[in-house]
């Protein structure tokens, strides 16, 4: 340590990186400074409030600079390094790349490929994908409905592929469609994938005129399929419509980072980032930044941010020379946006959150909460689901449901008792048991003490949340109003929702395995011809469930009857 700090006196007061090597020469961190001295007195006096300052120092025997000229360069050459070397301390993404982008080749007969790197082919390029499989999804739909080429490079043959016999590609390879009409099929596709469909939607219109008159009615067919496709994605800017084009939003709290992608005037995707080592608290924020636009994801026009950047000026130049056009930075995130994120995600402090939990009932926040409740539709169909939430987060891999198999008709308590008890059964030999929260009020706590002591376990907890007045009761007589703590209600509100959810959703998919005409037969003024027009119309039980009263009226089914399906299905 003391031989560190007489290199840290001797740093010049310039611009550059400045690196920490360990005893064998291996980088331990890298940073830039426009005053490398200056900086790396900082460092020092960062020991008492950043374990990993410690560890750095800890770990380091040599401190290196590089002068620059600018403080510009010295951005510039510190990722460059980091990239290159990627120092233990130092903010690291675990995808080794970028995650999936679609192009659209740009050739003679353009097909779509997916990349990882942001101009290593040649074309336009649209994404990032989020999750990573929807790219693969989403290049797959694009051969169905446009029948963009699938084999790469294009090959010259005398006889069609498989894949046109599937109705993937057109065969541009053997002259089945002309170059005319191919090159408007990949405009046509490059229109989808950005979301502006309605500067080719009327000329669909017009080609699907054209080939019926030509009585081509299975291209016809195609065309409409596409045109379907588009309509759909114009309703859902509608309702998502955003007023910038592109964007990446980046949203801070604490160590997480939740990345909310924005194209085409619509969120196409979001996800957490997640990091091999999480750096320094002073260098955070622009170390995520520079780290996921230098491994080769695509630069929108606008990069959003939650908080203020130290390096906003330096990152809004290197992103503007790595796209070859002015990007903007951002350090408020829209209200629509903030919107979204409030409600999808759960960013509670945990350490706050367990400070609040004891206070308020007395013992630590288990590490596992799970969230019980029952779906029936007049006692058919009756179902159970438990969720879990760990640690901050829902859980969904660990996610149960049950088949209630013992109740006949409507007994919810019943019902409940029973997953209860099949669930409580795995806890006996647990040493750690989880805090289970039931949706509902006393009756349904009730149940669970039930199940709870036929079993013999002694030291498990239990919460009933009662819907509306969102009052929680437990198991020693507590009665609370969660209104009066907005930390609580979050937590059990989130987990609450969550099992009504599963258990709502695996209750529809047993009803559609039963099949739509026959969950038809069972409401009250549905007959042969109102069942034939809502099957022909809808197809599933819940687009069914999910029209408004008002647009099954239009169909001719009456306003109670229209009543009687809402009730049924809901």
């Amino acid at each position: 340590m003391e031989n560190l700090k007489k290199q840290i006196e001797k740093a010049p007061e310039e611009s550059g990186v400045y690196l920490f090597k360990n005893k064998e020469g291996k980088y331990v961190y890298i940073g830039k400074a426009k005053n490398l001295k200056n900086r790396l007195k900082g460092h020092l006096q960062n020991l008492k409030i950043d374990p990993k300052e410690r560890k750095i120092f800890e770990e380091s025997s040599k401190i290196e600079w590089i002068i620059t000229r600018s403080d510009y360069e010295a951005f510039v050459l510190e990722n460059e390094l980091i990239k290159q070397y990627k120092p233990k301390y130092n903010v690291r993404l675990k995808s080794g790349s970028g995650y999936p982008m679609l192009v659209i080749t740009d050739e003679e007969y353009p097909t779509v490929l997916i990349s990882r790197k942001y101009g290593e082919i040649k074309g336009e390029y649209y994404g990032p994908f989020l999750p990573a499989r929807t790219a693969r999804a989403m290049k797959d739909l694009i051969h169905r409905l446009f029948k963009l080429r699938t084999c790469d490079p294009l090959p010259k043959r005398n006889v069609v592929c498989f894949d046109y016999h599937l109705g993937l590609c057109s065969a541009p390879c053997v002259g089945k469609i002309s170059k005319s009409d191919y090159r408007f099929d990949a405009k046509s596709a490059r229109a989808f994938l950005s979301g502006n469909v309605k500067k080719v939607i009327y000329r669909l219109y017009d080609k699907i005129e054209e080939y019926k008159k030509k009585m081509l009615f299975e291209k016809a067919s195609v065309i409409r399929d596409q045109i379907t496709a588009m309509e759909n994605l114009i309703q859902k800017q509608e309702v998502l419509g955003f007023p910038f084009e592109e964007a990446d939003i980046f949203y801070f709290h604490g160590k997480k980072v939740l990345l909310v992608v924005v194209r085409g005037h619509r969120i196409v995707g979001n996800n957490f980032l997640d990091f091999k080592e999480y750096g320094l608290i002073q260098d955070f924020h622009e170390q995520v930044i520079a780290e996921y636009y230098g491994k080769g994801n695509y630069i929108p026009d606008n990069v959003i941010l939650n908080l203020q950047i130290k390096e906003k000026e330096n990152i809004l130049k290197w992103l503007s020379e790595k796209k070859g056009k002015e990007v903007c930075i951002k350090e408020t995130i829209p209200e629509e946006i903030l919107s979204f994120i409030n409600r999808n995600f759960n960013f509670t402090d945990i350490s706050s959150l367990k400070k609040i939990f004891m206070e308020v009932f007395g013992f630590e926040l288990p590490e596992r909460i799970e969230g019980f409740d029952i779906s029936t539709l007049y006692g058919e169909f009756t179902v159970g689901s438990c969720v879990v939430w760990e640690n901050g987060d829902m859980n969904k891999r660990e996610y149960r449901r049950f088949k209630v198999k013992t109740v006949k008709g409507i007994d919810d308590y019943a019902s409940l008792r029973e997953v209860l008890y099949r669930r409580f059964k795995k806890y006996t030999d647990m040493d750690n048991l989880p805090l289970i929260l039931i949706d509902g009020g006393k009756g349904q706590l009730k149940q669970g003490l039930i199940a709870k002591d036929a079993l013999g376990i002694k030291n498990l907890r239990i919460f009933a949340l009662a819907k509306k007045e969102e009052t929680l009761y437990t198991d020693d007589g507590k009665k609370i109003n969660l209104y009066e703590n907005q930390e609580l209600l979050k937590l059990f509100t989130k987990i609450r929702d969550e099992a009504h959810r599963f258990a709502v959703s695996y209750n529809r998919k047993l009803r559609e395995k039963e099949g739509l005409k026959e969950v038809l037969d069972k409401i009250e003024g549905i007959g042969k011809k109102r069942k034939e027009v809502l099957y022909r119309t809808y197809k599933t039980v819940d687009r069914i469930a999910q029209a408004p009263i008002e647009e099954l009226k239009k169909l001719g089914i009456p306003e109670k009857v229209a009543q009687n399906i809402k009730k049924y299905l809901g």
